[in-house]
């Protein structure tokens, strides 16, 4: 069942999921690492952690920009942070947070926004060094 989790996994598939646990109080830790690696931070409002996953978002994209490498440490500790909290809160060692739904969406609009707006600047400031090597 987790494999299929992992290869069909869409954001109305995570929806679905959020209802599901939310429901019956039980994570799916798959489906929290998975979220994670598709979308930086995502395993973590899954598990009702919103602001932690912004957090990684920001620290895995910042870790891009500065180097590759610290970056993709950071996104690839979100997704085991996510597995293991989940895997915590079904275990009793976590407290149970709330999913719901609408965190998971506002959290993929924050995260779209995010990298339109960092792609965005990206591209006006190669177009900015472009131009001044022209002149």
């Amino acid at each position: 069942m987790q494999r299929d989790t992992l290869r069909s996994l869409s954001p109305g598939d995570a929806l679905k999921e959020a209802e599901v646990s939310r429901r019956e109080k039980v994570k799916n830790p798959a489906v929290a690492a998975a979220l994670s690696l598709l979308f930086n931070g995502l395993g973590q409002a899954y598990n009702g952690q919103f602001a932690k996953g912004i957090l990684v978002l920001l620290g895995s994209l910042f870790g891009l920009f500065i180097m590759i490498l610290p970056g993709v440490a950071i996104w690839l500790w979100g997704a085991y942070d996510a597995y293991r909290t989940a895997k915590g809160m079904n275990e009793g060692d976590i407290p149970y947070r709330e999913t719901g739904a609408l965190k998971i969406v506002a959290f993929l609009v924050v995260w779209a926004v995010t990298i339109i707006s960092l792609s965005a600047a990206a591209m006006m400031l190669l177009i900015a060094i472009g131009l001044e090597w022209m002149l």
